[in-house]
C-alpha cells in the first residue's frame, strides 16, 4: 500500500488597501477654474415655466430644475427646485425681480444655458436645450453652481 501526501501551499498576498480622494485637494479649486454668472435677469415679478429638452428634442422626462439667485461667483442661494414632467414641463411659479442662476440639469452630462431670456414676456415661458459637456474640463469633479 502505497501513502500519497499532497501538500497544499496557497498562496495569500497581504492585503493592502488604498485611500482614493474623489476630487480636488484643493477646497478653492471650483472656484478658481469656473467662472459662473447669471443666466436669468429678471427686472419684475414674473410667472416662469419652461421646457427641457435635448439636442434632438427628446424631453428631460423627471429632471430636477433648480433656481438660485445670484449672489456671487462663488455663491448662489437656492430658492426654489423643482422637477420637470414626462414631456420635460416644469414650472417655477412666481419668481421675484432679480439676478439668478437657473439650473436646468442636476449633472454635469449636460452644459448649463448661458443666458435664458425673460425680458418682454410675463408670463414667460422658457425652452432650454441642453448640450452634451465635453468631459475633459477642469471643472467635471465639482458640483453643478
Amino acid at each position: 500500500m502505497k501513502l500519497f501526501v499532497v501538500f497544499l501551499v496557497a498562496a495569500v498576498a497581504p492585503a493592502f488597501a488604498q485611500l482614493a480622494q474623489i476630487g480636488p485637494a484643493d477646497p478653492h479649486y471650483c472656484d478658481n477654474v469656473e467662472h459662473v454668472k447669471p443666466n436669468l435677469a429678471l427686472s419684475r415679478t414674473t410667472q416662469l415655466s419652461g421646457r427641457v429638452i435635448d439636442a434632438s428634442g427628446a424631453p428631460f422626462e423627471n429632471s430636477i430644475v433648480e433656481l438660485r439667485l445670484f449672489v456671487s461667483e462663488s455663491r448662489q442661494t437656492p430658492v426654489k427646485k423643482v422637477t420637470t414632467d414626462g414631456a420635460g414641463y416644469f414650472d417655477l411659479a412666481t419668481v421675484s425681480k432679480g439676478q439668478y442662476r437657473l439650473l436646468a440639469s442636476p449633472t454635469r452630462v449636460f452644459s448649463q444655458a448661458e443666458k435664458l431670456d425673460c425680458e418682454a414676456r410675463n408670463p414667460c415661458t422658457l425652452l432650454i436645450t441642453l448640450y452634451p459637456s465635453p468631459t475633459d474640463q477642469p471643472g467635471m469633479l465639482c458640483p453643478v453652481k
